[in-house]
C-alpha cells in the first residue's frame, strides 16, 4: 500500500519531474483563488467568529488537541497514481498544511486508489471512517445531483469559461453548499480533471455516427450514460481501474478521459485511437467528511480550507503543462490523434445538447442558465 506523507521540497521534485513542473507552488499564504472563492472564505471565518461558543463545542476534541501539542492525523485517499499532477497538488497540501499547523495536523496521502474506489470512500466519510477524499464530479453527482449541471457535455465555450464558473457563486455554491453540509460532507476545492475525450480499439471518430454500436466505458453516473447514448454507443460502467484490462479483452471497445489520464494510465497502448472531441471539461474534487471536521480547531479547519484552494491554483499549472506534454509523448508512439473539423464538432454537440435542460426533467435549468450566461 502507497502511503505518502512527503515534505514540500519532494513535492516541488515530482512536479518538476512527472509533470514537467515548469508553474511554481504557490508561495505560503500567496492564495491566488479567485474572488468568489476567498469571500467565501471570509464569510466562514466571520460566522466562526460570530459562534464562538458553537464552534468551541464543535472543535472541542481538535481544540484540545492544538493546546496540548497532539498531532491530529487524517487520511487522505486518493485515486491517482504516484507522479500524476493531482497526486502532487494533493501532496502539496498536505504538506503545507502540517507546516502551517506546526505539526497539529498530519495528512497522510494514499495513492493509487489503495483505500478503495472513491464512493466507497465518500460513504466512509460521511460517518467518519475516512477523513478526506480526492473523487470527480461524475462520482460527485451520486451523493449531491446538482453537479450534473457542471458536467453537461459541450457547454463551456473555453477553459476561461469553466473556471469562472467553478470559482463563481454556481461552482462554490454547490462546493460548500446546503446539498453538501445534508450529506455530512464538506468541499474543500476543485481540480483542473481536463477536457474529457474519446478513444478506442478499433478506428477513427469523426462523427457520432462512427461510434455507433461501441460499447463505451463511462464513469457511474446517469448523465454520462445518456451522453454515450445521444452518441449512438452503449454505456458499459467499469470500475477505473479495470479500464485497462477491459479495453484490452475487448470487454468494451471505447472510454473517456483527459489525454494527461489516457497516457499516465497507458491506455494507449490498447486502445490507440483518441478523438479531441472535449465532449466534457471535468473537474475533479477534494472532499472532508463534517465527522473528520469536528476533530479540528475553527483555526486549524481556516488553514486547511484556504490550503486547499492555494493547491487548486498550483494545480491548475500544472495540469496545463501536463496536457501539452502529453500529447507531444502520445506522438511518439503508434497513437491516432484526430482533431475534429468545425462542422464535425458541431455533430457532436447538437447531438448532445438537447441534454442541458431534458436531463432528470429539466431540473437543472437555472443552474444551466446561469453557467450559460457566465460564458457570454
Amino acid at each position: 500500500m502507497k502511503k505518502s506523507s512527503v515534505m514540500v521540497v519532494l513535492g516541488l521534485a515530482l512536479a518538476l519531474t512527472a509533470c514537467q513542473g515548469g508553474g511554481k507552488a504557490p508561495e505560503s499564504g500567496a492564495s491566488q483563488v479567485n474572488e468568489a472563492a476567498k469571500e467565501d472564505l471570509a464569510a466562514q471565518g466571520g460566522e466562526a467568529k460570530g459562534e464562538e461558543a458553537k464552534g468551541e463545542e464543535k472543535g472541542d476534541d481538535g481544540a484540545k488537541a492544538a493546546a496540548s501539542g497532539e498531532t491530529v492525523t487524517l487520511k487522505l485517499s486518493n485515486n491517482q497514481p504516484d507522479g500524476n499532477c493531482t497526486t502532487v497538488a494533493v501532496e502539496w497540501f498536505a504538506d503545507q498544511v502540517r507546516e502551517r499547523t506546526d505539526g497539529r495536523v498530519n495528512i497522510e496521502v494514499y495513492n493509487n486508489g489503495t483505500l478503495g474506489d472513491a464512493i466507497s470512500c465518500l460513504e466512509q466519510a460521511q460517518f467518519g471512517g475516512m477523513d478526506i477524499v480526492k473523487a470527480d464530479l461524475s462520482t460527485m453527482t451520486n451523493f449531491v445531483d446538482d453537479y450534473n449541471a457542471l458536467m453537461m457535455p459541450y457547454i463551456y465555450k473555453d477553459t476561461e469559461h469553466f473556471w469562472k464558473v467553478h470559482g463563481g457563486d454556481v461552482g462554490m455554491g454547490i462546493l460548500r453548499g446546503d446539498k453538501m453540509k445534508e450529506k455530512k460532507l464538506y468541499g474543500l476545492t476543485y481540480y483542473d480533471g481536463g477536457t474529457r475525450c474519446f478513444y478506442n480499439t478499433k478506428k477513427e471518430i469523426h462523427s457520432p455516427e462512427d461510434m455507433k454500436g461501441m460499447l463505451v466505458r463511462v464513469q457511474e453516473s446517469e448523465l454520462m450514460m445518456s451522453m454515450v447514448e445521444r452518441l449512438g454507443g452503449q454505456s458499459v460502467a467499469t470500475a477505473y481501474s479495470e479500464v485497462y484490462s477491459a479495453l484490452q479483452t475487448g470487454v468494451v471497445d471505447a472510454a473517456e478521459n483527459s489525454i494527461v489520464n489516457y497516457l499516465d494510465q497507458s491506455h494507449f497502448e490498447v486502445a490507440p485511437y483518441f478523438v479531441e472531441d472535449h465532449h466534457t471539461r471535468s473537474a475533479d474534487i477534494l472532499v472532508m467528511g463534517e465527522k473528520s471536521r469536528e476533530k479540528l480547531s475553527e483555526e486549524d479547519l481556516k488553514i486547511i480550507d484556504e490550503t486547499a484552494l492555494e493547491s487548486w491554483e498550483y494545480q491548475k499549472e500544472l495540469w496545463a503543462e501536463a496536457e501539452e506534454e502529453s500529447k507531444k509523448k502520445l506522438l511518439e508512439n503508434p497513437v491516432t490523434i484526430t482533431e475534429l473539423t468545425p462542422e464535425e464538432l458541431e455533430l457532436f454537440q447538437e447531438a448532445c445538447k438537447p441534454i442541458w435542460y431534458e436531463y432528470e426533467g429539466g431540473a437543472y435549468k437555472d443552474l444551466i442558465d446561469q453557467i450559460v450566461a457566465a460564458g457570454e
